[in-house]
């Protein structure tokens, strides 16, 4: 078993054209991951939006909401600083295309995410489900913030949490390819530092219910698998 292993990583350290299209130093690879970070994000970010206008039409009209509150979520306090967090959720999720893991494993990341908005917002277009925002006294800075990420999220797209489920993918590529990295504590680091105080400011800002996060983490499972399905990793021997 060891000397598979090691036969393996001999191979994946050999710098062959075929592995060298998967190495993330490979100036091409380097771009096209921006290149599809990026589209990922813009794409998702105009369905978002695209979604919102229509939801928030849709439940005006709509005189029945499902009320999924737990009374967890009325103990939870808003911490309007907070808002400064949740606004590094798109920025966190090009993090793995910064590192150093193979090109594939990226792809698998990039569909997942894809995946997860694209099923997300069927969901959103759906359920008739929406948080009214209690109304809230404060000038400083923080607020502001607040007001802006609640006039660019307005609290219908909510079931399951994108922020919770997107970064789990995050978090999930990762850990997946903690070998490939040189310092092996990257995966811990980014998960305490950034990806937990992302998926917590949700609940500080009062901008998902309590219930929206393990919806989240569930199809996080699911396109991560699914993903791996339709694509196969040539890393792995």
């Amino acid at each position: 078993m060891q000397s598979g292993k090691l036969e393996r990583l001999n191979i994946i350290s050999d710098k062959t054209p075929t592995m060298e299209l998967l190495d993330y130093n490979y100036r091409g690879i380097r771009l096209g991951r921006m290149v599809i970070g990026s589209g990922v994000a813009v794409i998702q970010i105009l369905l978002y939006q695209i979604l919102m206008i229509y939801n928030m039409e849709r439940l005006t009209q709509q005189t029945q909401i499902w009320d999924i509150a737990l009374p967890l979520d009325s103990m939870i306090p808003l911490i309007p600083e907070s808002a400064w967090v949740y606004f590094l959720y798109i920025p966190s999720l090009i993090i793995p295309a910064l590192l150093d893991i193979p090109m594939q494993r990226f792809l698998r990341y990039a569909l997942s995410l894809a995946l997860a908005a694209s099923l997300s917002s069927i969901l959103f277009a759906l359920l008739p489900l929406r948080i009214f925002f209690e109304p809230y006294q404060c000038l400083e800075l923080s607020c502001m913030a607040l007001d802006v990420l609640r006039s660019a999220d307005a609290g219908v797209n909510i079931f399951p949490s994108l922020h919770a489920s997107q970064c789990l993918l995050a978090c999930i590529i990762l850990f997946n390819s903690r070998d490939y990295l040189s310092n092996k504590s990257i995966p811990w680091l980014l998960t305490l530092l950034i990806y937990l105080p992302i998926v917590l400011s949700t609940l500080l800002t009062k901008q998902h219910f309590f219930i929206d996060l393990p919806a989240g983490f569930l199809m996080a499972t699911f396109c991560w698998f699914l993903a791996g399905k339709l694509i196969k990793p040539q890393d792995e021997y």
